[in-house]
């Protein structure tokens, strides 16, 4: 009579061995991958939240950048030095005893005056100041006409001013006519002791 072969159950069969292996390594690679979609999902939420306080902080000081302009008759302090605007004038002829200066665009005449709150003398030129339209063209001062519109004829020329004194004068600049809008912008110093600046509405 001929043995009946006794067949292995199925958990010990190879094949049973591989398929719980390849369903093991399914779920966690797919553990893996939602793993690394939450992560991405996380950074690009962080990357969009840094995003908005940037653009939150740029616009703050966009603000304060605007509510620092000054008009004429206030007191601007930059650094050690604080600036008057008294008046502005536009012509497009100077005179004085030694003849006429004319331009085909016009002159800007500003009076301001300047004090030292530093604990030692501090010079001041006309250098110092420029005229800044709105669409940010930048004008120097013309220091050879200091003498056209100053009485002791030489304005803001490296003067030298001490401690808690003030000077008035004149300060000249050359624009085009079509410029209507600008301002003045002053600076905490001469040389090295520069860096800081303050803008005065003119116009």
């Amino acid at each position: 009579m001929a043995k009946e072969k006794v067949k292995k159950p199925f958990y010990k069969k190879w094949w049973f061995w591989l398929l719980v292996i390849i369903i093991i390594a399914t779920i966690a690679t797919s553990g893996e991958e939602e793993g690394t979609s939450l992560d991405t999902k996380e950074n690009t939420e962080t990357t969009s939240n840094d995003s908005v306080k940037k653009e939150s902080n740029k616009a703050t000081k966009e603000e304060k950048a605007e509510e620092k302009e000054f008009a004429i008759g206030e007191e601007v302090k930059v650094g050690n030095l604080s600036y008057i605007v008294n008046g502005v004038e536009e012509t497009n002829k100077i005179s004085n005893v030694l003849g006429d200066k004319t331009t085909d665009g016009k002159f800007v005449i500003v009076e301001l005056t300047v004090k030292n709150h530093d604990k030692e003398s501090r010079m001041v030129d006309s250098n110092m100041f420029k005229i800044k339209t709105t669409d940010g063209t930048e004008y120097s001062a013309d220091s050879t006409l200091d003498m056209y519109v100053n009485e002791n004829g030489i304005g803001f020329f490296l003067e030298d001013i001490n401690p808690n004194i003030s000077k008035t004068g004149k300060v000249v600049f050359e624009l085009p006519t079509e410029a209507t809008e600008y301002n003045l912008q002053v600076s905490s110093g001469f040389g090295w002791s520069g860096g800081e600046y303050e803008e005065i509405k003119l116009k």
